[in-house]
């Protein structure tokens, strides 16, 4: 005769676990009878027992307990069960078995957030009621905390562009704003407004909306992990980042620039054009995340107003949202935007602010001029020392 081949077979679903904590092993026992069918059990003797079970095992589902534990009793117990800092102990089913002449001390574990009695000699039927009744409710309850989180995640991103949604954006920054603080470091919001050159006429309804998303996917694709994107407005996108200096912000605002003009960022045949504003909490300390949010827009919409190409920043002196003009941001340039712009090989752009710059300078330029004459006064009477540099009138 052949051997049979064993066929096999698929495990049956686990039975939910059950903590039994009595001091009596009969009582644990018959209740153990009474749940084995439904039920997987674990017991423990005393209260410690029972708190190492219930930290340690987190397949436990429900604790069935008495008052009159030793080590650590029933009610103690269920203190340390409410008072967890683990949500998965703080929100488990806790049944207290009890008899008629602890009537106080019913109340005592109602006061502490006891689930459920039930008396010790109630029968099985009642007992594997209560308990089926208790862990359909708790399945209920971390069904309903996961779908409470997927909302919570699906209201933090924006699907059509993968970036933050602005309310969710302004809250993080303003995290950044504060580590920044803490520091002594920087932040900078780039703010990018974005025009397409599609022709209305060919346009079928909905087009541009579905560019501008790709657009914000290619920006969401474009920016490091660390960095924080958002779309502000329909045809306006924001970007937070921590920055170590003017040049850095150029940079990266530049590659953003390169990145979302290129053909395909919209799709295939459209261009897409981009005027960029920039403000950094260095300009101004106070500012909270919503502050610098509206500056850069600002900017931005300065540099579409002008249809300027340059990436506009703000002075190092920090003048408040509202003091601006519109005058092609006079005060976008300052000394050292300059020298980084300089080192950059991007002179030319310097040139144009040359008299602000050298309205920036000239205090410093007549402290080196007195300190220049003071030194060849006191070098008249003590023969030649070290002379400050020459600074050209």
């Amino acid at each position: 005769m052949a051997n049979e081949v064993p066929t096999p077979t698929t495990p049956a679903a686990a039975k939910p676990r059950v903590l039994v904590a009595d001091t009596s092993r009969s009582v644990r026992a018959v209740i153990g009878s009474h749940l084995r069918d439904r039920f997987e059990v674990r017991e423990a003797e005393d209260g410690e027992a029972a708190w190492q079970a219930v930290l340690l095992d987190g397949n436990i589902r429900v604790l069935l307990t008495e008052l009159g534990l030793t080590k650590v009793n029933g009610l103690d117990l269920l203190t340390r069960v409410r008072s967890s800092k683990v949500k998965r102990i703080r929100e488990l089913p806790v049944v207290v078995m009890t008899s008629e002449e602890e009537g106080h001390d019913r109340q005592r574990a109602a006061g502490l957030g006891v689930t459920d009695f039930v008396t010790k000699t109630a029968p099985r039927a009642e007992l594997v009621s209560r308990l089926d009744v208790l862990l359909k409710l708790s399945a209920t309850r971390e069904a309903l905390a996961e779908t409470q989180a997927s909302l919570e995640s699906a209201l933090t991103i924006d699907p059509d562009t993968e970036l933050l949604n602005p309310q969710f954006f302004d809250k993080q920054v303003d995290k950044l704003v504060s580590y920044a603080r803490r520091n002594l470091s920087d932040l900078a919001l780039i703010c990018i407004r974005v025009e397409l050159s599609v022709s209305q006429s060919d346009t079928w309804e909905g087009e541009i909306e579905q560019r501008i998303k790709l657009v914000g996917r290619t920006l969401a694709a474009s920016i490091r992990l660390e960095d924080l994107g958002t779309r502000s407005d329909r045809f306006e996108f924001c970007v937070a980042t921590q920055t170590n200096g003017l040049s850095g912000i150029l940079r990266f605002a530049a590659r953003l620039r390169k990145v979302l003009e290129n053909v395909e960022a919209a799709g295939p045949g459209v261009e897409v054009w981009t005027c960029i504003g920039v403000a950094t909490l260095s300009e101004e300390l106070r500012r909270g995340a919503e502050e610098l949010r509206a500056l850069s827009q600002k900017r931005a919409m300065q540099a579409h107003t002008a249809r300027s190409r340059r990436i506009i920043l703000g002075t190092a002196e920090g003048a408040a949202p509202g003091a601006m003009d519109g005058r092609g941001e006079d005060g976008s340039m300052d000394v050292n935007l300059a020298l980084a712009l300089i080192r950059a090989g991007r002179g030319g752009e310097v040139v144009a602010h040359l008299p602000r710059l050298l309205d920036q300078l000239n205090p410093l330029l007549r402290l080196v001029r007195q300190q220049q004459e003071l030194q060849a006064a006191k070098s008249e009477g003590e023969g030649p020392g070290e002379k400050l540099p020459r600074v050209p009138r």
